[in-house]
């Protein structure tokens, strides 16, 4: 089945060109954007892949909060159609630790008939950096709290768009035909996982990257809430327990695609 992503962003442009060519290597291949009131160059960034048809920007030019907004307006026009869609930010990098690609992770997944599958975040901090740096997130950024860090329970939901009904009550659960399980068998019915597994998919999340990125970040308001994030939430991600490269084995790959035209 094809693979596909739906996502929200605003003001990414620095990051995106990384963020799809990294999930174009893990077996994605199609990627529907929704723009919401970015004020940098991401046309230039991202028209070369337009014109190859692999992305397709929707304008979404509305107050947050407007992510679930964004996510049912997809659902509403894709429904039904065979292939899964994980629905994920740019700030999330999806990926198999073991396996070459998340199709292979998905095509080992214990039942075809569930619905959705829960993939559990990994959150990093900032690696002790205070400004942003040259060079790749997922390069920059390796350490992280312990996999029982709190965040960590969080999900982000890989729909089958032949089973899905609509969005849910927000941008992490939706509601499908057959049930939404984690990797481990286990049922998931919101936003949090009961404990977090990491064995066969998971998602890299740079929830902080630097100060000054977090910072800036957090002007440009959230897309699934109203309520802004505060600037002390940096710091209960800096926990570094953890120096974790596993995503490195895609770096090699990653630059070269990086030194060419999409």
């Amino acid at each position: 089945m094809s693979l596909a992503i739906c996502a929200i962003f605003k003001d990414e442009a620095p990051y995106l060109r990384e963020w799809i060519e990294f999930h174009r290597i893990v077996g994605f291949d199609r990627f529907y954007l929704y723009q919401n009131g970015s004020d940098d160059d991401w046309q230039f960034i991202l028209q070369p892949y337009v014109e190859d048809g692999m992305v397709e920007v929707t304008d979404w030019p509305k107050s947050t909060p407007c992510q679930l907004e964004a996510y049912q307006h997809f659902i509403e026009r894709h429904k039904g159609q065979p292939g899964w869609v994980a629905f994920i930010d740019c700030d999330e990098f999806l990926f198999s630790p073991c396996l070459a690609t998340v199709t292979d992770a998905l095509a080992g997944m214990p039942s075809p008939d569930w619905g959705a599958v829960a993939v559990n975040w990994m959150c990093f901090g900032a690696s002790g950096q205070e400004r942003q740096e040259d060079g790749l997130v997922i390069e920059r950024f390796t350490l992280r709290p312990l996999d029982s860090f709190g965040p960590n329970l969080h999900v982000k939901s890989i729909v089958r768009m032949d089973r899905v009904e609509s969005a849910g009550a927000d941008p992490h659960h939706f509601r499908v035909t057959g049930g939404t399980f984690s990797e481990s068998g286990c049922e998931v019915v919101g936003p949090l996982s009961p404990q977090p597994s990491h064995c066969w998919l998971r998602i890299n999340h740079y929830h902080t990257k630097s100060r000054q990125e977090y910072l800036q970040r957090i002007t440009r308001g959230r897309p699934d809430l109203a309520i802004q994030r505060s600037p002390s939430e940096f710091d209960s991600y800096q926990s570094a327990d953890l120096a974790d490269t596993t995503i490195w084995r895609f770096l090699p790959t990653l630059k070269q695609r990086l030194v060419k035209s999409p």
